[in-house]
């Protein structure tokens, strides 16, 4: 008899462990949450200063949705896939990562360095800054210097071949000579004031920079023949005196 109790007390003692034995599966199917850090793959870390989820490894995401995330729930920033889930892993492969920040105009923060500071951001209205925070109305603005291998403007400027056209009216040099005189700098050319001011645009500037290059081309090509005429002229006198 005593030793039948003897295992029915340890039976008992056991069923009082399992059911305090708890998954994540159990706590999250019965509607708990927790106010404690989470550490997955990794140890505890003793001292953390706020409640966080810490992984020690790769986070996967398998969810499904189809449109991006609105309404109520599209006030608060979302880190989720795009596309639609295959039947068998890795479902779609060529899914999209999407960082979405609140829908209420708010911004996309990148924030580096050993003192934490915004070193990027994309603001609510897809205007991008680096360097940054406050990239007014440029598409990119960015606070330093840019180095590129390559760089291609693809606007829709209109280039300045038209000077060689039959009737375009090449300035004169005297007329030319005045207006430097005057301005300081060449026509249809923004002063130093004006760039210092307002800066220039690249495709804008290249195509006016290729006028005067057009328009000098074409004083020099008059100036050699009237230079050719002379030295014909003069070489005509020359065979007259002997």
């Amino acid at each position: 008899m005593k030793k039948l109790s003897l295992v029915t007390l340890s039976m008992l003692c056991t069923l009082c462990v399992n059911a305090q034995i708890q998954t994540l599966q159990s706590v999250t199917d019965n509607g708990n949450a927790t106010t404690k850090n989470i550490w997955v793959g990794m140890a505890p870390f003793a001292g953390l200063p706020e409640h966080a989820l810490n992984l020690g490894g790769k986070l996967k995401i398998f969810g499904n949705p189809t449109t991006f995330t609105l309404d109520v729930d599209g006030t608060q920033p979302t880190i989720y896939r795009s596309g639609v889930n295959g039947l068998t892993y890795p479902f779609d492969t060529y899914d999209n990562l999407i960082l979405q920040a609140g829908t209420v105009n708010k911004d996309l923060v990148f924030v580096t360095g050993s003192t934490p500071t915004p070193r990027m951001v994309v603001k609510g209205n897809g205007n991008v800054g680096i360097g940054t925070s406050s990239p007014g109305s440029y598409k990119l603005a960015v606070e330093g210097t840019i180095g590129a291998r390559k760089v291609k403007v693809t606007q829709q400027t209109t280039w300045a071949d038209f000077v060689f056209q039959d009737d375009y009216q090449l300035q004169a040099l005297p007329d030319l000579e005045k207006y430097i005189q005057q301005n300081k700098h060449l026509p249809d050319i923004p002063s130093a004031k004006e760039v210092q001011q307002n800066g220039i645009d690249l495709g804008e500037m290249n195509a006016k920079l290729l006028q005067k290059i057009e328009e000098l081309t074409l004083h020099i090509i008059e100036l050699n023949k009237k230079n050719t005429a002379l030295e014909q002229r003069m070489a005509a006198m020359e065979r007259k005196e002997k």
